[in-house]
């Protein structure tokens, strides 16, 4: 065993005695804002790991349901009355929950990519691209124009159809 002479102390801290946390966290991922932007997409990837478990949970209890008890005929019906409405009421419940829980890990991962940490951050950054475009002249009304026309162009004659449809049925309704 070698003795050094040098003690092993941390390094001395700096003359900064304003902030509250080191300088190597200020940009690091246990950094409060850093991990104040990844706890939202934590939180979605909950809600998404917790959606499946329910998902689950509901497809098993249904196949539970079909599977005949030991002692019952194989070709005879299940016991349990199937309800339609509560198996559709089901069903729409547990994809809706499946997809606003994704939506919510997409967008707190989308936040923390692409470093915003709340909605006035996100008005700062969305008016300061707007004022990029207009200085670029991104914003062109002649151009704009020329967009709704061939657009009133290509959708026009479907329109005109459906509207002469509808005043056709209007006209013979109210006879």
């Amino acid at each position: 065993m070698t003795n050094s002479s040098a003690p092993l102390l941390p390094p001395p801290k700096s003359d900064n005695t304003d902030s509250s946390t080191p300088d190597f966290l200020s940009t690091h991922f246990l950094a409060p804002r850093p991990r104040r932007q990844f706890s939202l997409f934590l939180f979605g990837a909950t809600c998404v790991g917790l959606s499946v478990f329910a998902t689950r949970r509901a497809l098993v209890r249904r196949y539970v349901a079909t599977v005949p008890h030991f002692y019952q005929q194989s070709n005879a019906p299940p016991r349990e009355v199937i309800s339609l409405r509560k198996e559709a009421a089901e069903a729409l419940q547990i994809a809706t929950i499946n997809v606003l829980s994704f939506a919510l890990m997409m967008t707190g991962g989308t936040l923390w990519a692409f470093d915003i940490s709340g909605m006035a951050e996100l008005r700062e950054r969305v008016r300061s691209m707007k004022k990029q475009r207009e200085v670029k002249g991104g914003t062109n009304m002649e151009q704009d124009q020329a967009v709704e026309r061939e657009f009133e162009d290509f959708l026009g004659p479907s329109l005109r159809k459906s509207q002469r449809k509808g005043d056709t049925q209007e006209t013979g309704n109210s006879t």
